[in-house]
């Protein structure tokens, strides 16, 4: 004869099945989900790559001494990334599956177009943004959880000044940058910045990003015969090909990139004669502070090869490993009030959030900014410049 249980037993035997089978369901509270939406592929990936990369090793190195210690309770960090090739579209539907599918609550996002399409998403859902983005109104009181992680044209054009400086014979500056939100707000500050040092702005020009061919938008430039043109804001496959063609067309100047650009790429498509000279923002590869060529060994031995934009690309994970130690809390408003009072060391030094006088709201990274100049296919550490402002 068959033993009958009650009803009541039989359901509190199988939960209790249940929980014993599903371990992972007990530690879900210890893990905290950080998302990346960044180009893996296109002409923008060599950004998007080691801007998860770097995400990656941070929290593994926090995981590997046991995860983050908030409120006495140990948190594994995971990163959850996706790829939307920097177009728009896909730049929207990665961040509402992060929200919606994967429960993300703080997310870096890479490209300025694509950080304002997505700001009510971020608003409407209280997420925690640590963005590496150009675009106007980005940054400010709208954007109380957003914390741009990388400096921006009112913090990097303070570059010229150097070149001013230091090379008073150049003085007509052509622009070529991306028809978008990040190129319309880059080439508005940039152009207003060069004007008051007394430059003149030459040519201004806009490209579809995907476009291949530059002849016809270098050909008006070079009209106007500048001694120095920047590619602002522009990727650096697009670089490649813009330096690529200018050289062709029989440019002799020089070119800028104050925003983060890895030279070694564009070596690889305009040839490294062609991109001697060149000066650039947040790429460095010598001479590298020894914080920086610890991160080297490191990047290296876990992805195999060493990638420099990641330097500047591990501030969203500096600062909100930073600002969670100090709130002592997972809320994303309890860690944005700490990200606006919280001093933490990233690859370059000190850094912080500030810049209120300038923007309205003190969500803006500020730290010793290095810039380069490449010389013999190498980018070469030339200073390291403090923002206008604080």
């Amino acid at each position: 004869m068959k033993q009958r249980f009650p009803l009541t037993q039989v359901a509190l035997v199988a939960a209790a099945v249940l929980v014993a089978a599903s371990p992972g369901s007990a530690r879900a509270a210890d893990v905290i989900k950080f998302g990346v939406s960044t180009p893996l592929s296109g002409p923008a990936a060599p950004w998007g790559i080691p801007h998860k990369q770097a995400v990656e090793l941070v929290f593994d190195e926090i995981n590997s001494q046991g995860g983050l210690d908030v409120g006495g309770k140990k948190y594994k960090l995971e990163v959850v990334a996706y790829d939307h090739k920097y177009v728009i579209a896909e730049g929207v539907a990665t961040v509402n599956r992060l929200i919606a599918k994967d429960g993300v609550k703080y997310i870096s996002i890479l490209g300025g177009a694509v950080v304002k399409a997505n700001e009510e998403a971020v608003n409407e859902n209280g997420v925690l943004n640590l963005p590496l983005a150009y675009a106007e109104g980005l940054v400010g009181p709208k954007n109380p959880l957003t914390f741009h992680s990388f400096p921006s044209p009112p913090e990097t054009t303070t570059f010229w000044k150097w070149i001013k400086q230091n090379h008073p014979n150049l003085k007509r500056v052509a622009t070529i940058t991306p028809n978008d939100d990040t190129g319309w707000w880059s080439i508005k500050v940039e152009t207003t910045f060069v004007e008051k040092l007394g430059y003149v702005a030459a040519s201004k020009e806009y490209f579809e990003r995907g476009v291949t061919d530059f002849n016809p938008i270098l050909l008006r430039m070079l009209a106007q015969k500048p001694d120095i043109i920047s590619v602002l804001a522009s990727p650096a496959g697009s670089v490649g090909l813009i330096i690529k063609q200018a050289r062709e067309l029989g440019f002799k100047g020089r070119f800028v990139h104050v925003g983060q650009c890895d030279t070694s790429v564009v070596a690889g498509i305009a040839g490294k004669a062609n991109v001697e000279g060149m000066w650039v923002h947040g790429y460095v590869q010598t001479p590298l502070p020894e914080r920086v060529k610890s991160w080297q060994t490191r990047y290296t031995k876990r992805y195999g090869e060493w990638n420099a934009t990641s330097i500047d690309f591990a501030n969203p994970a500096f600062a909100f490993v930073a600002a969670v130690k100090k709130a002592q809390s997972v809320e994303p408003k309890k860690i944005a009030e700490a990200l606006r009072t919280v001093e933490f060391d990233n690859l370059w030094g000190k850094a912080h959030f500030g810049g209120k006088d300038y923007y309205g709201v003190g969500n803006q990274i500020i730290y010793p900014m290095p810039f380069s100049e490449v010389k013999d296919g190498v980018a070469n550490l030339v200073a390291q410049l403090l923002p206008p402002h604080d």
